[in-house]
């Protein structure tokens, strides 16, 4: 466990906390044995619990996995008190990250973030949490556009409909994520005033705003993805059926040829069976039908 400390705060974080560690937090800190237990838990969900020394909070960042391309959650734990403040999440987060490599290299930028108490430094924490959203948002976004071009203004379907799906999981997934942050955000905007002031309420519902951006531009991308599944699904009907058309077609052209070539194939006598003009005939016959019921297609519309 790493340590960070300005003043009269001290901030810790942890990406991979254990039941020692934690205990020495409890230990330290007076921290309640069941939120011990949920830091040890996983996918616990969002909440916020309101304490005598310090506030418990679990919320949950959407982040793009690199190999699956998936959107996924990562959990974080926090502790916060008038003068410390405990991260424990599972893994790294680059966003925690960078923030540790900025304060930790940066006196202007302690003083900036932590001097105003805990309560200011979780809005500065939240906020780049909720920032880093839209990048995700805005990657839903392009492949949207880019599907939309491919179903529109090419005949490229290959292994479109994955795409098709693999958008619409990571919208459901992002929405699952949104929802209980937007409740959690509101919930520390109007309560918890002995670890978050008044003053900082309007700080929260710019957090509580950003959101709501992310939520609404979800809801288009969602309505998007529907009506292109349901685009493409049509298109693949419409393909399908004018394949069939064709088959169908030529069936039903090849049934009297067969019919006729099967006939003469007989082992018995037919009508200009001893002609040696029989072949060109029967194969006069044969082409005559088969434009015969190509005008007749074409004359329906069937063609």
């Amino acid at each position: 466990m790493r340590s960070l400390t300005h003043k009269n705060v001290t901030w810790h974080d942890d990406p991979a906390p254990t039941e020692q560690v934690l205990a020495e937090l409890q230990k330290t800190y007076g921290f309640h044995e069941l939120d011990v237990e949920d830091c040890l838990s996983e996918h616990e969900r969002p909440k916020v619990e309101e304490y005598d020394s310090y506030l418990f909070l679990v919320f949950h960042i959407p982040y793009r996995a690199r190999k699956t391309g998936r959107i996924i959650k990562e959990e974080v734990n926090i502790f916060m008190g008038q003068d410390f403040f405990v991260t424990l999440h599972r893994g790294k987060i680059p966003i925690l990250d960078r923030l540790w490599t900025d304060l930790e290299e940066s006196t202007e930028l302690r003083q900036e973030y932590l001097q105003h108490g805990t309560g200011f430094f979780l809005y500065e924490l939240m906020r780049h949490f909720f920032e880093d959203v839209f990048p995700l948002v805005d990657s839903i976004r392009k492949e949207l556009r880019r599907m939309e071009e491919v179903l529109f203004e090419s005949d490229e379907e290959i292994d479109l409909l994955r795409d098709i799906m693999n958008v619409k999981r990571n919208i459901i997934s992002m929405r699952s994520i949104l929802l209980p942050q937007r409740t959690l955000i509101a919930t520390l905007e109007h309560k918890n005033k002995k670890f978050v002031p008044d003053e900082l309420a309007l700080y929260f519902d710019d957090i509580l705003d950003a959101i709501e951006r992310q939520w609404a531009l979800l809801d288009t991308a969602k309505e998007m993805i529907d009506a292109l599944q349901d685009t493409h699904e049509s298109w693949l009907s419409h393909k399908t059926n004018a394949i069939i058309q064709v088959l169908t077609i030529f069936s039903v052209v090849m049934l009297p040829l067969t019919f006729i070539t099967g006939l003469y194939g007989m082992n018995v006598i037919l009508p200009l069976g001893d002609d040696p003009m029989a072949f060109f005939v029967v194969a006069g016959v044969m082409s005559a039908l088969v434009v015969a019921m190509l005008w007749y297609f074409s004359k329906k519309h069937w063609l």
